[in-house]
């Protein structure tokens, strides 16, 4: 019989539910990130008294708008939370009785059209084709439909400025720009001759530190970003920043109130440690922090040297451009192994070790190990499973 005390002692050996190295970093798939210090002390002072969640809203707000250099902020339960609440701010700002009618938009008088990149193309088991829309579903739940423009990889100025009718309310952007790609600035100077407000999905661009304001600064009205990624806050937990008049109508709607926000709640320990995260994180120095991290992934390559029928590779940026040190390990077909295989070995092996793969078009046999969020001792054990797996 399961006991407080045995949850206490240890809650996942309790429950029966094995620990993971992560190799993914921040993904949520593997509970996102391990709180510093700092920030688990403030959430356990913030647990011991009640508050007015407004008043605590309004003075995160106020902290955001210093480290984002927007007008205000909002935190909420994640950064597709904080796509939600923005796009409803957008479509209805201050209207009280607009924010009742939403996800019905139809006869309204509301706009209700949001452009956005293409979206990718898939198929279901059944062959059907579909739209994924991913994130971009937090989007939708406000009533919104897409006007999706470009070609799912690249987007011209001319085919943005083009996209642009009376029932336009908001531009979805993401902050990946490739050489050549429309930068958020880019969309931000056409829309704002349109009139029409940016909303940037900044979930995962932390470090470096100037992604903070950098979206704010080059025009956008809104960016959403993830609390418990880069920022290492809860994981349930993210910030929205920008505009004060949208921010007003975010409050509106959002929880403490009954709005289609209220879906996106977060409690007062989540805001305090929320705070004390972004606190933490602005302190930290980047150059330290980047090396760090590259130290932590050239000891994994050095230790993935000499694996039969499989090569370790050092990437740095990423494949779309991120100061996010990796390392590719490349399973060849003459070792005998898969990707998929060494993938589910390292899962269900002792210790779990969770990664990516299939993420490089230039090589799909690739598995990404992301270790900036691992100890040694962690990269030590995945250096030995992988020996173990293909041998030497």
């Amino acid at each position: 019989m399961l006991t407080l005390d045995d949850m206490i002692r240890d809650p996942y050996a309790a429950l029966g539910v094995r620990k993971v190295i992560n190799a993914t970093s921040h993904t949520t798939r593997v509970g996102g990130t391990l709180l510093p210090r700092e920030v688990l002390d403030t959430m356990r002072a913030a647990a011991e008294w009640y508050v007015d969640m407004e008043e605590l809203q309004r003075a995160a707000g106020r902290v955001i708008a210093h480290y984002t250099h927007a007008e205000s902020g909002y935190i909420v339960s994640g950064c597709a939370a904080a796509l939600l609440v923005g796009t409803a701010a957008i479509i209805t700002g201050t209207d009280p009785v607009k924010m009742q009618q939403l996800p019905h938009l139809a006869g309204t008088g509301m706009k209700d059209r949001v452009i956005a990149r293409r979206f990718p193309r898939r198929k279901a088991p059944d062959g059907r084709e579909y739209i994924h829309y991913g994130y971009a579903h937090a989007l939708k739940t406000t009533g919104v439909q897409f006007d999706e423009i470009g070609n799912g990889r690249t987007v011209s100025r001319e085919e943005l400025d083009a996209a642009f009718g009376p029932q336009t309310a908001l531009v979805y952007w993401g902050t990946e720009s490739p050489p050549g790609e429309l930068t958020v600035k880019d969309v931000a100077e056409v829309a704002n001759a349109h009139d029409v407000p940016v909303l940037v999905d900044n979930s995962n661009h932390l470090p470096p530190k100037e992604n903070l304001w950098r979206y704010i600064e080059d025009g956008a009205a809104l960016v959403a970003f993830s609390g418990g990624k880069g920022l290492q806050g809860p994981q349930g937990s993210g910030i929205l920043a920008g505009r004060g008049d949208l921010m007003e109508a975010v409050a509106m709607q959002a929880s403490p109130t009954q709005g289609i926000g209220r879906v996106c709640k977060v409690s007062k320990e989540e805001v305090v440690a929320q705070v004390a995260a972004l606190i933490w994180w602005a302190e930290q120095d980047d150059e330290t922090r980047l090396a760090e991290h590259g130290r932590k992934t050239q000891k994994l390559v050095d230790l993935a040297q000499g694996l039969k029928g499989a090569q370790a590779k050092f990437r740095f940026p990423d494949r779309i451009g991120r100061p996010f040190a990796s390392m590719y390990l490349s399973v060849q077909p003459a070792s005998g192994h898969t990707m998929d295989g060494v993938i589910e070995q390292l899962r269900d092996g002792e210790p779990p070790v969770a990664v990516k793969g299939g993420d490089d078009p230039s090589d799909p046999t690739a598995i990404r190990f992301d270790v900036r969020v691992c100890a040694d001792w962690e990269i030590e054990a995945i250096g030995k499973r992988l020996h173990e797996i293909l041998g030497s």
